[in-house]
């Protein structure tokens, strides 16, 4: 009986994913509940499991007494039990939030297996994670039993007595940086760095990288050859564009970088306000911004500088503009100011 005691304790140790200590602590609580319940209450009171044999020791009170689980009646057996589930749930919870909280920042793979509203859970073998709607990537469905990664960005247990809450994102910018890693093992060994990424989910990222070792080529290396690498990170975002740029400390490098293929003719900087004045040729604007501001917004976000990207052409309209406001407040202001004729 003893050694079928411990074969259903190692089952249920792994059916619940609790770590054998863990459940062997479970267990002695809900035996000396048990005990108590039937041989009334101990001041001083210790129970031992021996890992090979199965045999338990109760120490009552300084006395070590062996235990047989067939004593035990009806309703001591009850508590036990009850006891036992109650400490296997409240340590597991604790497990789970332990486990998945030191792995925030990594991807997780889960399946898909239940909606709320726009809302997907994905199931995780052991636990389940939230996909909220808006960390979603804008397009995107998903089925039922569909296998997904996402990306852990936060671990939140209120409660002991409440299920730990696991919130994973396919929108998080953090979600590029961790497949572009998977995809480069130069960012994995430390040779290449991810500086910043800024990202518009289901669009555009753009991520900046530096090499760490001089020999590499950050943004060929990952590239790939003829695109590979940066391929798969794409096709894994549905399509979403990835732009790979050269990271620069100097921000103006760091601009003329991110708004490639345009050519960046001036930039003037602002340091007090942090706004930077972009001109590029009047035939490359439009490229410059991009649709919908997409591109300069996008460059903003990554150099952390407000942008006006302009050319030399509305820089002259702008002028001619504003030389027009002035003279007509110039005649508005000499009008006011001539006597009027009776």
């Amino acid at each position: 009986m003893n050694v079928e005691f411990l074969e259903a304790l190692e089952e249920m140790a792994k059916e619940e994913g609790l770590d054998r200590e863990e459940l062997y602590e479970a267990v002695k609580k809900g035996l000396a509940v048990a005990y108590q319940e039937e041989f009334g209450p101990v001041k001083d009171l210790r129970v031992e499991i021996d890992r090979t044999t199965g045999d338990i020791t109760i120490i009552a009170d300084g006395q070590p007494i062996e235990f047989d689980l067939a004593k035990l009646g009806r309703i001591a057996t009850r508590r036990a039990e009850e006891t036992i589930r109650r400490e296997i749930i409240k340590r597991r919870r604790r497990t789970i939030y332990e486990r998945y909280k030191a792995r925030v920042g990594e991807i997780l793979n889960g399946s898909v297996h239940r909606f709320e509203g726009r809302n997907v859970w994905l199931n995780l073998g052991q636990a389940e994670a939230l996909l909220p709607a808006e960390e979603r990537i804008p397009g995107e469905h998903y089925r039922l039993g569909q296998t997904l990664r996402a990306y852990l960005y936060k671990v939140e247990q209120k409660r002991e007595d409440q299920e730990p809450r696991i919130y994973v994102s396919r929108a998080h910018p953090g979600f590029v940086r961790k497949l572009l890693e998977l995809e480069v093992p130069e960012i994995e060994k430390g040779f290449i760095e991810v500086v910043a990424v800024a990202r518009e989910p289901g669009v555009r990222t753009k991520v900046a990288v530096k090499a760490l070792v001089p020999e590499l080529d950050p943004v060929g290396t990952c590239v790939g050859s003829s695109g590979a690498r940066v391929r798969e990170v794409v096709k894994e975002l549905g399509g979403e564009k990835v732009d790979i740029i050269r990271w620069s400390d100097d921000v103006r490098e760091l601009i003329k970088n991110s708004l490639e293929p345009a050519r960046v003719l001036d930039i003037r900087l602002d340091e007090e306000t942090k706004k930077a004045v972009v001109v590029v040729p009047d035939e490359e604007l439009s490229l410059a911004i991009g649709k919908g501001g997409q591109n300069v917004r996008l460059t903003a976000k990554l150099t952390g500088w407000s942008l006006d990207v302009t050319s030399p052409g509305e820089l002259q309209r702008q002028q001619q503009q504003q030389e027009q406001e002035q003279e007509e407040e110039a005649q508005e202001a000499e009008a006011q100011a001539a006597p009027s004729s009776e």
